[in-house]
């Protein structure tokens, strides 16, 4: 599903009157902080909605941004739509049609995607099977807790691999802090009791049925930014192949002109040494498979490890590689993992070494996570018996939205009488 979306357009495709309505809602609305005293709101968030309203970011400006995950008009983020374009343009007429009242808005297929989290949800058997295979993931085996796996990296980008302690239990970051994506993953029931829907937070039996409902449930986001996009556009499918050696002010000049050419507005950053170039939603929609994106992410995470000796490993490498001589010196980069360890291990290689041996290695079935302890290992499928893709058929999800609309109507009449009449 589609989670959160962060869209942004020139401020050219609203009417002047819609614009300058938002600027004064944006600039000049004031609230009472704890002292009692009236001060302005936070002009660095945008319009800044009151907590008793499921809130969204709106920035006004040059252009408009507009951020919000799809509880803003269904009252939970657990299930939702495949299809960025119906996301976006649900998203988009909710805010600017049913909370703002404009009159006239962009059509959602029209704004730019500056940032997309897509979601699929797991099934384990038991929350029990679902922690065991975090600690799994993050290489914590043999009765020893560790903090994470140091590191994980792809070709271009570093993507440290971390576990935090939140208040919805442990979450698995892949990548946290990147400006490109960033992966993550938890127990949806726990997240659920942490952060109930607002429209139910006073019913705490049916936050608890909720919670126990999704106990098992492993949530998997993929956050993907616009410079990651943007970067990998010819990867992707997105600008034709001979744009890939292009340096970036040249690459962004042309990109300009091929969206030109197609009948598309260009939209980049100012950013010479690294411009952004955004693409529209409908565009996007018909050339980026966000589930492929999603699937390259976590693939990976979704095997068992069993022993194997040596002989197996390195018949796995000579299988993967294409010299010889390559297979070799992964086979003997790992068995100095077990001699000297991990950290050690990789000092005493080049960065780049590192890498092709990591990747070498990966496929020939030592995860990352097993590269830490020095153990070999060969991947193996899970079961699908024991873990499925999970949609919920749940009525008490149903009850949430149901509930959600109930509230819409007088959150909103609120909005208007206590905080937008202000503007």
């Amino acid at each position: 599903m589609i989670d959160t979306l962060r869209l942004t357009i020139p401020s050219s495709f609203f009417d002047d009157d819609a614009i300058g309505w938002l600027m004064r809602l944006q600039h000049k609305i004031s609230k009472t902080d704890f002292t009692g005293q009236l001060v302005d709101w936070c002009l660095s968030t945008g319009l800044e909605i009151p907590s008793w309203f499921d809130g969204f970011s709106l920035t006004v400006g040059s252009r408009v941004t507009l951020e919000a995950s799809p509880k803003v008009y269904q009252g939970h983020n657990v299930t939702g739509s495949d299809d960025l374009l119906v996301s976006a343009r649900r998203l988009v007429d909710h805010v600017f049609g049913g909370i703002l009242r404009l009159v006239k808005w962009p059509d959602g297929a029209l704004w730019y995607v500056a940032r997309m989290d897509v979601t699929y949800n797991y099934d384990f058997p038991t929350f029990q099977a679902l922690d065991v295979w975090l600690d799994t993931v993050l290489g914590v085996q043999r009765g020893q807790r560790r903090a994470g796996v140091d590191e994980r990296a792809d070709e271009l980008e570093t993507r440290p691999m971390s576990c935090d302690a939140m208040p919805s239990g442990r979450t698995v970051y892949l990548g946290k802090g990147s400006r490109y994506r960033v992966g993550k993953i938890y127990c949806k029931g726990r997240d659920l009791k942490a952060h109930p829907p607002k429209c139910i937070a006073t019913f705490p039996e049916l936050v608890d049925d909720l919670a126990q409902e999704f106990a098992s449930v492993g949530r998997f986001e993929l956050q993907i930014r616009a410079l990651s996009i943007s970067r990998h556009a010819v990867k992707y499918g997105l600008l034709p192949a001979h744009f890939v050696d292009l340096l970036p002010g040249v690459f962004a000049d042309n990109a300009s002109k091929f969206l030109s050419d197609i009948g598309i507005k260009p939209l980049h950053s100012s950013n010479k040494k690294q411009p952004i170039i955004y693409f529209p939603v409908h565009y996007l929609a018909k050339h980026l498979d966000h589930a492929h994106l999603w699937d390259a992410e976590f693939r990976h995470l979704f095997s068992t490890e069993s022993a194997m000796t040596d002989d197996t490993l390195l018949i796995s490498l000579l299988r993967h590689s294409s010299k010889p001589v390559q297979a070799q010196r992964a086979f003997d980069f790992y068995n100095r993992i077990r001699s000297v360890g991990y950290v050690q291990a990789k000092q005493s290689v080049s960065k780049s070494s590192f890498y092709r041996h990591r990747r070498l290695l990966n496929a020939a079935g030592v995860s990352d996570a097993m590269m830490q302890d020095g153990t070999a290992l060969v991947r193996v499928p899970l079961d699908p018996v024991k873990v499925r893709l999970w949609n919920p058929n749940s009525d008490r999800l149903r009850l949430v939205e149901a509930t959600h609309a109930a509230m819409q109507g007088g959150n909103i009449a609120r909005l208007h009488e206590e905080i937008f009449r202000a503007a």
